[in-house]
């Protein structure tokens, strides 16, 4: 009996259960699927079945066995018709259903089928049912529902993004079982990647992993940054490659009893916290001005509210992936103010930082108007702070610093007490 819950990356289930914590994804997935809004009425999968070619034992004996034993192999027992897409992309997609008497559909592009082996099907075919199998459909689903006319904060949608991306490397996982090949899974991205059928090249599979292993290093951030819902090609091969050396998919193969791997977990950490953090060296002292200006800010009161908390921790998710954690880290092991000037003197030093000073000036200058009018309570004490900032750090004229604070309580400020 297979585990799945030890095959899942641990990360995409830590983000998984955070995300559905966040929107209340048990009381909301109920209420969807009891009003039956969600795909209640299988339109979309009819469709499939009136436009696409349905497999079949009758017709299509051998890729329907092959589709029938991915299923089994992975112990998956929910219901699934599988169909061809006539389409000149090589790709896959799974429909998921909510409800038992409607089945799961699976889509596999004609190229596809046409360009990979039995080995490389089993692998596409796996991930697909690697998705029904976690039901990470659901948070997909809830997030669509509540977020089709506008859009989540920025660190919800951070994360949800970077989710989505751990969720394609769990379903890998389930691909690799499937077929029990790493080297055919991975030729199996090689032909997504380029297009083109193995044979038209020498594919030597070290070779392969080493190149992507190096373009890794090179794109260490474009996996979070990118609003597309798979990870670069490169971390997708290095991550199964990883997982493919594991115990648990070892035992998983020989049919043991498996249990959580911790030196997997370990492995994959150490390759995914590249990927927490978005940005080069002068961001990374913007991180440590947002968040300790936003605290001095927040003090000037004598009392740091909820709001105000919560416009620093959503500015630094443009940068970090665990905002809080940077947080807490900075408060616990260094003094606010020290890190305050650090970062104001790297910001602030051309030679350093080589965009533009007065752009840059700005900007932090917005921010903390922005953290002082947040909690929508501006004190005598906060204006009195930003007029010193803004005149004695940032150089700015006494009507440049009234026209800026003015702007931004246009813009975002909501009087109390009505």
């Amino acid at each position: 009996m297979i585990k799945y819950d030890h095959i899942r990356l641990g990360l995409e289930k830590q983000f998984g259960k955070e995300i559905n914590r966040i929107i209340q994804g048990d009381i909301v997935l109920k209420l969807l699927i009891n009003a039956r809004i969600i795909n209640s009425d299988d339109s979309y999968s009819k469709a499939m079945d009136s436009y696409n070619f349905k497999i079949t034992k009758e017709m299509t004996p051998k890729l329907y066995d092959l589709c029938m034993e991915v299923k089994e192999t992975l112990q998956f027992s929910d219901k699934i018709d599988f169909f061809i897409v006539n389409s000149p992309e090589m790709n896959a997609f799974a429909i998921p259903s909510n409800y038992q008497e409607n089945p799961h559909r699976i889509a596999l592009n004609s190229t596809m089928i046409d360009r990979m082996d039995e080995d490389e099907l089993r692998f596409v075919i796996g991930h697909e049912i690697g998705h029904l199998v976690t039901k990470t459909y659901k948070i997909s689903q809830m997030m669509r529902f509540l977020f089709q006319d506008k859009e989540p904060n920025l660190l919800l949608k951070q994360k949800f993004m970077f989710w989505e991306k751990l969720c394609e490397l769990s379903s890998d996982r389930f691909g690799l079982l499937a077929n029990k090949n790493i080297e055919k899974s991975i030729s199996s991205f090689f032909k997504l990647i380029s297009g083109l059928p193995k044979n038209v090249i020498d594919f030597d599979l070290e070779a392969f992993i080493k190149q992507n292993e190096d373009d890794l290093k090179e794109h260490i951030n474009e996996m979070s940054s990118q609003n597309i819902s798979h990870p670069i090609p490169s971390l997708r091969v290095v991550a199964l490659h990883t997982f493919s050396k594991s115990k648990v998919y070892k035992d998983s193969v020989k049919k043991k009893k498996t249990s959580s791997d911790t030196a997997l977990k370990k492995n994959m950490k150490e390759i995914l916290e590249r990927f927490f953090f978005m940005g080069n060296e002068t961001d990374v002292h913007r991180m440590r001005f947002i968040a300790s200006a936003g605290l001095i800010m927040a003090q000037i009161d004598k009392k740091i509210t909820q709001q105000e908390m919560d416009a620093i921790i959503d500015t630094l998710a443009n940068y970090l992936l665990f905002p809080k954690q940077f947080i807490d880290k900075l408060i616990k092991g260094q003094n606010i103010n020290d890190v305050f000037n650090d970062a104001i003197n790297n910001l602030l030093d051309p030679k350093k930082n080589k965009g533009s000073i007065e752009q840059e000036s700005e900007m932090m200058f917005n921010y903390l108007i922005g953290v002082a009018v947040s909690d929508n309570n501006l004190s005598k004490e906060e204006i009195t702070f930003l007029n010193n900032i803004g005149s004695e750090l940032f150089g700015f004229t006494a009507e440049k610093i009234s026209y800026m604070i003015a702007v931004v309580l246009a813009n975002n400020f909501q009087p109390l007490g009505l």
